[in-house]
């Protein structure tokens, strides 16, 4: 009985160690303050999933916000990132970025972050954080194709 009692105690705090582990995925990433900031506020949306598939590929974090009247606020989290990024691709529209990804330092095993953005309209748009074992070329064949 005190086995039993033991066990599911080292079960749920595994449990509670892994949830915190994953909850700060994009810790350290200035994107993180946008997702902690805007996620819950009028005209956003945040979408969060975790060990997901999408398109085939195996995500182990996946957290978009799309937002409204929100770029100007939004760019100096974007550009701080870009400053840590390891690969960054862009697309310029009449001298305006407005998409591209940012592949962050990975967290080692495989596992790497990145930070995707688009902005078509100004000052609406949409940042996604995916974390998993994607190359930069499985992020562009997941956006693009």
């Amino acid at each position: 009985m005190k086995h039993d009692c033991l066990k599911r105690i080292m079960l749920t705090l595994a449990v509670v160690l892994a949830s915190a582990l994953t909850a700060t995925a994009q810790h350290g990433l200035n994107i993180d303050n946008v997702f902690d900031k805007y996620g819950h506020a009028k005209g956003c949306k945040m979408v969060e999933m975790r060990d997901a598939t999408l398109r085939g590929y195996k995500l182990k974090v996946y957290k978009s916000l799309t937002y409204k009247k929100l770029q100007p606020s939004i760019d100096p989290y974007l550009k701080a990132d870009k400053k840590k990024a390891k690969k960054i691709r862009e697309v310029v529209e009449n001298g305006r970025v407005v998409s591209g990804y940012y592949m962050m330092p990975p967290l080692g095993g495989g596992v790497n972050r990145y930070v995707l953005f688009s902005n078509p309209r100004g000052d609406s748009g949409a940042v996604i954080y995916i974390e998993g074992e994607l190359s930069p070329d499985d992020i562009m064949k997941l956006c693009y194709y």
